[in-house]
């Protein structure tokens, strides 16, 4: 499993003004909930999250949240496809979210994000982590956060 974040910020007329690519890393706690519904051990489906914080600190496994949180978006699931690399074939997942402008004055420092993974009756689970440079969300920003997740 791994997966890999673009971030595209687009004014308030969709334009594109920045867009970053960043590796990430799958959490011990992301790879246990996976094994968790192949076994049975977990059920339902999940509801997914995109979370960003303003930690800088690096991605660890052992992460089981984000540094410090900020905000969260409802992520969607547009697209699952077999993509063929040299003879290997693997699985890609998008998931993605849009967080919309802030108001007024106030700004945000972004620098971490991951997908969250929420069940019914359990605690909600950080599938994966990322930290990147800072990216400043602003009232005139909007924030689409795209994760293509492979297996």
């Amino acid at each position: 499993m791994s997966g890999r974040l673009t971030i595209v910020l687009r004014d308030r007329s969709g334009r594109v003004v920045a867009e970053r690519r960043v590796d990430n890393l799958i959490t011990t706690a992301g790879k246990t909930l996976m094994a968790e519904l192949f076994t049975g051990a977990a059920q339902g489906k999940p509801e997914l999250a995109i979370a960003v914080g303003g930690g800088g600190n690096a991605a660890a496994v052992t992460d089981t949240g984000l540094q410090s949180r900020l905000d969260e978006a409802a992520a969607g699931t547009p697209a699952v496809k077999v993509v063929t690399e040299g003879n290997q074939p693997k699985i890609v997942a998008t998931v993605t979210a849009t967080l919309p402008a802030l108001s007024g004055e106030q700004q945000q420092a972004l620098q971490e994000a991951g997908i969250v993974l929420k069940l019914p009756n359990r605690e909600p689970v950080l599938y994966n982590r990322v930290t990147f440079p800072t990216v400043t969300r602003t009232s005139s920003l909007d924030i689409t956060l795209t994760w293509e997740v492979s297996f």
